[in-house]
């Protein structure tokens, strides 16, 4: 799927929109695409908010956990809440009265089960930009029924979001069959937060966690695969990781995953690293030959042309030329492993994680001043569970057996001239 771009200089967020055409600007695909992007980030947030409100209720009526007061906790049970026009599945925590043992109902509950008039209203200001420093209002709009203070809901959002990210951060790894792991940064602010994106054996992506650092920071880069690692990520077993970074972060690895690690480093990232080295009457050939270098089909060909073009660049820019000669090998794994077309176009690079930085990418951008790394936390944590729920398989998820397959004769290869040179 293309993706159009627009980016103004280096200091503005890049804003990336999915489903217009290439070659063809239509205003009104955007304005639809970006509007679809709100509205899937600002429900996400409006249910987070009604989730805070209903346990505030719960804890109003039953007190603390293990506390005892005239109402107690009665398990929980599938239920929604209407977000936008919307029904978005939530659990729905159910009280009991000890004395005449029937179930309480809850308001707020109840409430959020409505489509009016005030909830659309909240949802429109949502779209239409809310910063970080008016979202006070919003939510003070969405729960004013209840006559509970700003101060409180500010603080049961907050532990609400903060226990929702704790929840994506330490959940277990084990039942997954990761055989992809990406691994990519995201500027949020003055940050960079690194994230780790895996794909199972069936195609489907899966959002294993994130950390504050910078891809080419090896340590905190291999402290982040450690993490899933302790949370039951499998790296016994052959595993593609798609990397962009530098040498040394490509070195730890490569010790931290031994044999079973094959690297992909990502073709778009060598492209962009060899253009900026060029001057730009010279950028737009080279792009040509590095996308046509890159989009054949075979190893043997694609190396070829590879070589070619760095023959061509050591007579006029021998950095261009180092900088397209170091990691060559690894930016073609996919077409040594003999991947098929659509396979091995996905998973050239690591754009699999870019789609899901651009669920919350317009929201976020609204934030004027990011006060503690705590709030870049929470916002990246939620836009990242929902961008989760929005996965689909990957393209070309159907040939995922050939990868695995292929990553295991690899393996074998690599255990054989590990045992000849050993000898």
């Amino acid at each position: 799927m293309y993706k159009g771009k627009v980016t103004k200089d280096a200091s503005q967020v890049k804003l990336v929109l999915n489903g217009v055409p290439e070659g063809i600007f239509d205003i009104d695909e955007i304005l639809s695409s970006l509007e679809l992007n709100y509205k899937a980030f600002c429900i996400t947030m409006m249910r987070e908010v009604m989730n805070s409100v209903i346990e505030g209720e719960v804890t109003a009526l039953a007190g603390a956990h293990h506390e005892r007061t005239e109402a107690h906790r009665w398990s929980s049970a599938p239920g929604y809440v209407v977000a936008g026009g919307t029904k978005v599945k939530v659990q729905h925590p159910r009280l009991r009265d000890k004395t005449t043992q029937k179930e309480i109902e809850l308001s707020s509950y109840k409430k959020f089960q409505e489509d009016g008039p005030w909830q659309q209203t909240v949802m429109n200001r949502m779209i239409a930009g809310v910063s970080s420093r008016n979202y006070e209002k919003t939510v003070e709009e969405l729960t004013g029924t209840y006559g509970i203070s700003k101060s409180t809901i500010s603080r049961k959002t907050i532990k609400g979001t903060a226990d929702r990210l704790k929840a994506l951060l330490e959940r277990s790894l084990a039942d997954l069959d990761i055989v992809v792991l990406a691994i990519d940064g995201v500027h949020i602010g003055k940050t960079v937060q690194i994230v780790a994106i895996g794909i199972d054996s069936s195609g489907k992506k899966h959002v294993l966690g994130f950390r504050q650092g910078a891809t080419e920071n090896a340590t905190v880069t291999l402290e982040l695969v450690r993490e899933l690692t302790e949370r039951g990520l499998n790296t016994s077993k052959p595993m593609l990781v798609l990397v962009d970074g530098s040498k040394a972060l490509h070195s730890g690895l490569k010790k931290f995953f031994g044999i079973h690690g094959i690297f992909q480093r990502c073709q778009l990232h060598k492209f962009r690293n060899v253009c900026e080295h060029l001057p730009k009457k010279y950028q737009a050939h080279f792009a040509r030959q590095l996308k046509a270098a890159y989009s054949m089909k075979t190893y043997d060909d694609a190396k070829a042309a590879l070589i070619r073009i760095i023959v061509e660049l050591d007579r006029l820019n021998e950095s261009a030329a180092s900088s397209l000669r170091e990691g060559m090998e690894e930016t073609l794994t996919v077409h040594r492993l003999g991947l098929p077309d659509i396979l091995r176009k996905t998973l050239s690079s690591t754009n699999i994680i870019e789609s899901s930085f651009s669920v919350g990418r317009d929201m976020m951008h609204n934030v004027k001043r990011w006060t503690t790394n705590d709030q870049v936390h929470r916002y990246l944590g939620t836009a990242l569970l929902e961008a989760e729920n929005k996965f689909r398989r990957i393209r070309g998820h159907r040939s995922m057996s050939v990868l695995i397959a292929a990553m295991d004769q690899e393996v074998m290869k690599l255990n054989l001239v590990s045992k000849i040179n050993a000898a």
